[in-house]
């Protein structure tokens, strides 16, 4: 049990690394580079985020009035972002508050945290009523996604719904409720993106990419550019051309372009590896929890962190719809960072929680244990 926190930690660390220098790269001839300092800042408020989670309770996220705060304070940030002079709108999004980021980041761990707490208090026959065991824990993961989905931002939206609907099939909802909730919301999302043309443009752009790389598919077809001009071993530092503006948002979303341009396949490959064993990682400790809240936690958990980074990868590969969902702890923003690094330190804390319980416990051994006569 004490090597799956070990591999968790060394995967991490090790996309940290990856994502400095993506970011020195960018601007390596430059005499200073206030991103690179930025996210190395972020970083290591993260690595601090994860430290103090890492030794804290995770069970006194059970508390109601811990859940109510958590809930609580995730709508009004999510609802804050549409004030006018405190929400800060780019590109006709309204996804930023000023001084604290963006509330949908935050709101992954907290719809995490809201869905494991509801299931774990409830028996296997109750998790297979439609009220107690779907409708009301399905409700908060997707309260929080429709306010995503109004700033708007589809990608995270779908994102939250995704982690609810997971929770509830390995919490025992049945599988008939998630399926006919699954089929609603992909024919809703269907008949959304119809009537919206700049969504009904990416799926064009999906559909056939090289028709439009001298428009709107522009940023999918010149990272897939990238990706394959790097090789097997990668373009390196001074032959990498792609980084110089031709990849719109290449240190957010599109920044595993750049990893597959100048590190080549092995680099590529090497982030694939990392994310597959904090996954693998990640389930060990779900496994080995002996409490249903942790395992939920940790289930929640893992896949918060590895079904962003799959559909973050999908994304910059051609494989689905452009989304816009950055790649956790390689991409520069500080929101998603810590809400990663939430992620991160409630695993942690799980897997100290369960070798705690685990220990065996300590039997005096010599003239010490012997009995008095």
């Amino acid at each position: 049990m004490k090597k799956s926190p070990l591999i968790l930690c060394f995967c991490v660390a090790g996309l940290y690394v990856m994502g400095a220098l993506m970011l020195y790269s960018a601007s390596y001839k430059e005499p200073a580079s206030p991103r690179l300092y930025s996210h190395l800042i972020w970083v290591c408020f993260g690595g601090l985020t994860a430290s103090f989670l890492s030794v804290a309770d995770h069970r006194r996220l059970q508390r109601p009035w811990v859940l109510y705060a958590l809930g609580s304070i995730c709508i009004l940030l999510l609802l804050v972002v549409f004030i006018p002079g405190i929400g800060v709108k780019v590109n006709g999004a309204s996804r930023w508050i000023k001084g604290i980021g963006q509330p949908a980041e935050f709101a992954k761990p907290v719809v995490v945290a809201l869905v494991a707490a509801w299931c774990a208090r409830r028996s296997s026959e109750e998790m297979r009523d439609l009220k107690q065991g779907f409708i009301v824990p399905a409700l908060l993961g997707f309260i929080p996604a429709l306010l995503v989905f109004a700033e708007p931002d589809w990608g995270t939206s779908a994102l939250l719904c995704m982690l609810a609907l997971s929770l509830l099939v390995v919490a025992g909802a049945r599988g008939v409720h998630v399926a006919i909730t699954a089929v609603i919301g992909v024919t809703a999302l269907a008949i959304l993106i119809a009537h919206n043309p700049v969504r009904l443009t990416r799926i064009l752009v999906f559909l056939d990419p090289e028709a439009h790389r001298f428009g709107a598919g522009w940023q999918v077809w010149q990272s897939l550019l990238a990706i394959g001009s790097g090789g097997w071993q990668g373009a390196f530092l001074d032959g990498s051309p792609h980084k110089f503006g031709f990849v719109p948002e290449e240190q957010t979303d599109f920044i595993f372009a750049r990893i597959g341009e100048e590190t080549g396949l092995w680099g590529a490959s090497l982030t694939l590896l990392l994310y597959a064993g904090i996954l693998q990682s990640g389930f060990r400790i779900m496994q080995r929890a002996d409490e249903r809240f942790s395992q939920l936690l940790a289930f929640g958990s893992v896949l918060a962190i590895v079904l962003q980074a799959l559909i973050n990868i999908a994304v910059a590969t051609g494989m689905v719809p452009n989304k816009g969902l950055p790649l956790p702890f390689v991409s520069y923003g500080g929101s998603n960072m810590i809400a990663m690094s939430v992620c991160l330190g409630l695993l942690l804390n799980v897997a100290r929680a369960s070798n705690a319980r685990q220990q065996p416990a300590h039997t005096p051994s010599g003239p010490e244990a012997k009995p008095a006569a």
